[in-house]
This record gives C-alpha cells, sequence and structure tokens, in this order.
C-alpha cells in the first residue's frame, strides 16, 4: 500500500481519532492502525466471510476515504462496491488510477499522510457512527472467526498469536491458511505480518522470515506455510541453519492443497491434485540441523513455541490438522 510505503501511520491515526473515522486495511497494510485499537477494523481482501461484515458497513458509510489504497491486494468482490454519484469517494494515491477498480469523487496523487493532515487541518472533529455500527461490526468479525475451537486451524493461530510477544514478525505463506490468519492474526504495527500480494506466490514465507530475523535479529519470528507451500522450498532449511537465524516455522499439516482442494468440492468437481502424503516434517527440519517437533493439540504446541522462543537454532513445528479443516472458517 502506498500509505504503508510512505510511512504514514502516523498520520492516519492522528486523522482517525481527530474525526472518529474507522478504519479497514488491505491485508498488506495490516498494523497500519493497530488492530486493538477501537476504530480498526482489521485488514480485508482476502476473505469472503469477512466481506459480509466490511463491503456492507463501507457502503453505509457517506465519505470513503482511500488512503493510498491499492486493490490490487483486493478479491474481485470488492470491484466497484461502492458509486461516486451516491457516496463521496476522495482517493489519495501516488499515481493515477489507471486500474478502474473503483471511481472516486475527488482524486488527489500526493503523499498520503501530508494529504490527510492537510484535509484534517483546522477542522473540529466530531463523533460519527453514533449508533454503535463500529462496535457492531467488530463484534460481527469477532463471531465470524472465533478463536475457541480445541483444535484445527484457528487454534493454531491463536495459540501462536496468545504465546508470541508484540513485536513478533511473521510472514504468510499463499493458501487457505492465509485467509484465516490475515483475519486472526492482529498486528500493532506496519509490516507485522508480511506476505505475498496478488501474485499469490507460495513458498514465499520461509525466505521472508529468514530475511526478516537477519534485519531484526532481537525480534521473535515465524512463518506460516502449508505443507505444499513448504515443501516448494524446504532446501531453505540449510539457509537457515548456515546463517544460524533461530526462526519459528510453522507447517500446516493436512496433506493437501486445501484451498483448491475446497473450491474444486465447492463446485462439484471431482477433486484432482490436490492430495498428498503426510510426511513428517519434524524429521526434516533436525535433518537439516535445527529443531523439529509435530504437535497435535494447544498444550503441545504452547509448550513448543516457548521452548523455540530459547533455542538458538530454527525449529519446525508441524501442526497436524485434520483435513478439510478450513471448511466454513474463510
Amino acid at each position: 500500500a502506498d500509505a504503508m510505503n510512505e510511512g504514514a501511520e502516523g498520520a492516519i491515526r492522528t486523522f482517525t481519532e481527530q474525526f472518529h473515522v474507522p478504519v479497514i486495511t488491505t491485508y498488506k497494510a495490516k498494523g497500519m492502525l493497530a488492530e486493538d485499537h477501537p476504530l480498526s477494523l482489521g485488514g480485508a481482501g482476502l476473505s469472503p466471510l469477512a466481506d459480509r461484515t466490511l463491503v456492507p458497513f463501507v457502503q453505509a458509510a457517506d465519505l470513503i476515504l482511500c488512503v493510498g489504497y491499492d486493490p490490487i491486494e483486493m478479491r474481485p468482490g470488492w470491484r466497484n462496491v461502492w458509486h461516486p454519484d451516491q457516496q463521496r469517494v476522495i482517493d489519495i494515491t501516488a499515481a493515477p488510477n489507471h486500474h478502474y477498480m473503483h471511481q472516486a469523487s475527488l482524486n488527489f496523487i500526493a503523499h498520503s499522510g501530508a494529504t490527510l493532515a492537510a484535509l484534517g487541518a483546522g477542522i473540529e472533529g466530531r463523533r460519527t457512527w453514533q449508533g454503535g455500527e463500529v462496535e457492531k461490526a467488530k463484534e460481527a468479525l469477532a463471531t465470524a472467526f472465533p478463536t475457541d475451537e480445541d483444535w484445527g486451524p484457528a487454534a493454531v493461530m491463536d495459540t501462536c498469536r496468545r504465546v508470541l510477544p508484540q513485536g513478533t514478525l511473521a510472514s504468510a505463506d499463499s493458501g487457505a491458511h492465509r485467509i484465516l490468519l490475515s483475519q486472526m492474526w492482529t498486528c500493532d504495527a506496519p509490516r507485522a505480518l508480511m506476505q505475498s500480494s496478488a501474485l499469490c506466490t507460495m513458498g514465499c514465507a520461509v525466505p521472508m522470515a529468514i530475511g526478516a530475523k537477519l534485519a531484526s535479529p532481537d525480534r521473535p519470528v515465524i512463518s506460516f506455510s502449508g505443507d505444499a507451500g513448504f515443501l516448494m522450498v524446504a532446501g531453505e532449511l540449510a539457509t537457515a541453519a548456515e546463517l544460524e537465524t533461530p526462526v519459528i516455522f510453522l507447517v500446516f499439516v493436512d496433506g493437501s492443497l486445501a484451498l483448491i482442494e475446497k473450491k474444486q468440492r465447492e463446485r462439484q468437481l471431482k477433486t484432482a491434485g490436490v492430495d498428498f502424503g503426510r510426511h513428517d516434517y519434524a524429521a526434516m527440519g533436525r535433518a537439516f540441523g535445527g529443531n523439529g517437533v509435530s504437535v497435535r493439540d494447544r498444550a503441545g504446541l504452547e509448550k513448543a513455541l516457548k521452548e523455540a522462543m530459547e533455542a538458538d537454532r530454527f525449529t519446525l513445528i508441524a501442526a497436524e490438522i485434520d483435513a478439510e479443516a478450513y471448511d466454513g472458517r474463510l
């Protein structure tokens, strides 16, 4: 997002609090407003389930501010979700709108933060959304993405978020887990969750995590991968070992290209080319000189995470989950 590249998070927070404006970010701009802030509605763009709450919320606004918004990051469901003849829309971007995924009433081609500051200068803010709409939207999102399951992908993400401290850097590979993670992994700062953009690159999470640890050696770093994406880049564990980067590599093990398998079933197609064996990923971690452990419950995962944070080498945690565990969750 332009706003993230321009370092506009301070200006966004100031404007948000001055005018009581709720904020929805793209999934790559998560943390531009800390996601525990009362006016943050988290990241959008990947989850149809989240869109059921967020799209109608946006359509109910009388003014929409697009601040460095790059719609290439969004699902097609966000194409032309508003109409400038029905809603006031201000678009602040670093480049002209050549994508035509949305239109605006007014366009500024300028720095996001400086433009927000200029728009708000000398104006006294007032409370908006006084019917509790923001709180209701937050409650609807919390209901849509519960954290109380005994075991499964949401339990894995919830446990990791609770155990790992604020300031942890995370990377997400492409796949079903990324859609859920983008809703459940709360970020208190920009770039706290690194992921691919619209190209949906498989295998990116592992090398991104290694790079993040090299750049920020004092911060915990965890990568989240599906088993298929991890297998594409398993050799990068050698790099992690040789560079002595104590990264936590978490692999969701369900023996499937879960997102593609899910889409095939939803289209009533015979599944093809999406299932494979459940390999011993923990043994792969140990074979490359790191630690490796398989977990099948919250207690085992919590223990593995705490030990990984104290380790002097990388740790691969293989989280064994059921097939079709993402059904109804995305």
